[in-house]
């Protein structure tokens, strides 16, 4: 990846902070990540992990790169920490890097500062085993839970990825994308990479999408591109987005779950009519992370599809035993992963899964190759003597309803969750879900809530939202 970033021409805007109005060109950016590069090469004697927790700032842009640049397998993790307490716990990282005002978790001695605003934090304790000679980038599937299960990626998956986006997204050097998601989350990180791997540019904005100045910024520095999850569609939807009032605006991509058909048709619509693109895509962090995307051109009448698998890459189902037909997708490229990681040792492992990844997910495929998902393996209950798809419980109360629901296996019961407390009366749904899987209504559980907790990708947060229950 940082090859890619090495053959732009020097003098190209790389990265603009829309707070500071400081623009950093594609030599600048590189001086900086390696100066950064050399004090975290001295600093940890050797080829060790680094854990980085990533603001959305320049620093975790350079230090990002500082990483790559120095060959140190680098974890990007939010600035949480307790979750960083339990990585560092599990994982006994031989540095940390964070942001200024973040202190570390015990046994860690400051040792200098890599760049404004983050400090570098030495462990006493020096790892004997040095991770594997491919690792270059870890990242977290379960948001803040503090989970100790990351992904490995390779270098050369970052890079296939990048490229692979840039080619279907036609990502050129004139482009500037605006940072709406999280650097350490899979896609925001992705956006990154597509952007620098071609020479374009990316403006960071301290403000979230809902405010004003977000969108002051975009207009500021025109922008070219936005990137968001089905939740800030759903709240864009609420706020009544037009694009026409942001007409540098060319493309809307999104990914992080299933977007509602209706709210599909209604980007499409509203894209098309500003004479920008709407990209529909499905990816897993485990493929660094985008899979597969739907042509803009082809969306009005594929809605609902995951579309057809990014340039490089190949898509496949593969059926499941004991399920009745039921079909997973399957994905092979070189953007897919080296396998998990829980603790230490598993950094040392070589690449496990050979260029294919067993989503999880069930799916269908039409005549014209476009990929439909059904639903999860892992997401089923067990009701009078039948598998229920508990996503599709959730489709269906979504779509008959409107605000976000989250269903779960209560044993003898199928227990729903709502953020909907005020909204819809909790015996329609009881009664809905009965009819959908024609069950007593006795076997179906509604509870409601003010709202239900979501990671800061904006995806349901399912673990947290179990504990409400």
């Amino acid at each position: 990846m940082i090859d890619l970033v090495r053959r732009v021409p020097p003098g190209r805007p790389a990265i603009v902070d829309a707070a500071t109005r400081e623009e950093l060109t594609y030599g600048a950016l590189l001086e900086r990540a390696g100066s950064a590069a050399a004090m975290l090469r001295e600093a940890a004697g050797g080829r060790a992990a680094i854990f980085l927790v990533a603001n959305q700032d320049v620093g975790a842009v350079v230090l990002y790169l500082a990483a790559l640049t120095a060959d140190l397998p680098v974890a990007l993790l939010e600035p949480q920490p307790a979750a960083l307490g339990q990585l560092a716990q599990a994982y006994a990282p031989a540095l940390l890097v964070l942001p200024t005002p973040l202190a570390p978790p015990p046994g860690y001695v400051q040792c200098g500062e890599p760049d404004p605003g983050y400090v570098l934090w030495r462990t006493a304790s020096r790892a004997e085993r040095a991770p594997h000679a491919e690792l270059a980038l870890l990242l977290s599937t379960s948001g803040s839970t503090g989970s100790p299960k990351l992904v490995r990626l390779a270098a050369r998956n970052l890079a296939a990825n990048a490229l692979s986006i840039a080619e279907y997204l036609e990502i050129g050097p004139e482009e500037r994308a605006i940072a709406s998601l999280p650097l350490n989350y899979s896609y925001g990180l992705s956006v990154l990479n597509s952007h620098l791997a071609v020479g374009a540019a990316l403006v960071l904005v301290p403000h979230s999408f809902v405010r004003p100045e977000f969108w002051a910024a975009v207009d500021e520095h025109r922008c070219t591109s936005f990137a968001g999850v089905p939740f800030m569609y759903e709240t864009l939807h609420r706020l009544r987005l037009d694009p026409r009032r942001h007409p540098t605006l060319r493309t809307f991509t999104q990914a992080g779950g299933a977007l509602r058909p209706e709210l599909i048709r209604h980007f499409c619509d509203l894209t098309r009519a500003a004479g920008a693109r709407l990209f529909v895509m499905y990816g897993q962090t485990e493929a660094s992370p985008r899979m597969a995307y739907v042509p803009p051109e082809e969306l009005p009448r594929k809605i609902g599809s995951i579309g057809i698998a990014i340039p490089r890459g190949h898509m496949h189902l593969e059926p499941v035993a004991g399920m009745n037909g039921a079909r997973e997708i399957v994905y092979e490229g070189p953007n897919v992963m080296m396998g998990y990681a829980e603790g230490p040792a598993d950094l040392e492992l070589p690449d496990t899964q050979d260029g294919t990844l067993r989503t999880g997910d069930l799916g269908n495929e039409d005549a014209d190759g476009y990929f439909f998902v059904t639903g999860r393996l892992k997401r089923f209950a067990k009701l009078f003597g039948r598998r229920v798809n508990l996503e599709d419980v959730e489709r269906a109360l979504e779509e008959r309803f409107g605000p976000a629901v989250a269903a779960f296996d209560g044993g003898d019961r199928i227990v729903v969750a709502t953020g909907a407390d005020g909204e819809v009366h909790v015996d329609a749904m009881r009664a809905h879900v009965a009819h959908v899987l024609a069950v007593p209504p006795s076997a179906v559980e509604v509870r409601a809530f003010a709202a239900l907790p979501r990671s800061p990708s904006g995806k349901k947060n399912y673990r947290a939202i179990e504990a409400m229950l």
